[in-house]
């Protein structure tokens, strides 16, 4: 299965990364593999991005057609996320490109977005962001339920954070988990 992991930075995806993989590897005996993509930075960025996102796909297949348990820490949903706000495009080729993967892949995709209000993700803020200003994290907010709703991954979460523990967040996901993945 693949997990995918986004949302906002310091909205505790790493916390729930090391919850998910920690399960995959004590609870269910199996083993789980985390990958993190970043942005990517220089010129000609539209065209190294798709590249860069379709051989993450490519990753994706192969751990598909070999059942191997691989979690992304941010995938593709960043770049239709930040590319409006800060690169000058809108990265919503990634929409195609998830179709362009259908069946099996897209089938054993799980998408996890995480979402909080621009007040506390601007107190968590670690200066290592894109920004600070509430005015573009309601926009990052806003562009990652955007994300959510436009994705063509079929099993997706989408969790807003504010006023849960991580305890609590986690359970929310190992209970869609249980439905959507164990039951199978």
């Amino acid at each position: 299965m693949i997990f995918i992991y986004e949302g906002p930075d310091n909205v505790g995806k790493s916390t729930q990364i090391q919850y998910l993989k920690d399960y995959i590897e004590k609870d269910l005996q199996q083993t789980a593999h985390v990958m993190h993509y970043s942005n990517i930075k220089g010129r000609n960025l539209e065209s190294r991005s798709k590249e860069y996102y379709n051989e993450m796909f490519g990753i994706s297949k192969f751990a598909s057609n070999n059942d191997i348990n691989l979690i992304l820490d941010r995938a593709h949903g960043g770049e239709t996320v930040y590319s409006p706000i800060y690169r000058g495009y809108a990265g919503d080729y990634v929409y195609d490109l998830e179709k362009s993967y259908n069946g099996k892949v897209l089938n054993n995709m799980i998408l996890i977005v995480f979402i909080d209000d621009d007040e506390n993700l601007v107190d968590r803020e670690d200066g290592e962001s894109f920004s600070n200003d509430p005015t573009i994290k309601k926009q990052e907010i806003a562009n990652f339920i955007k994300f959510y709703e436009n994705s063509n991954i079929k099993k997706k979460l989408l969790i807003n954070i504010k006023d849960k523990s991580k305890e609590v967040v986690w359970e929310e996901i190992k209970n869609y988990l249980e439905r959507e993945w164990l039951q199978k």
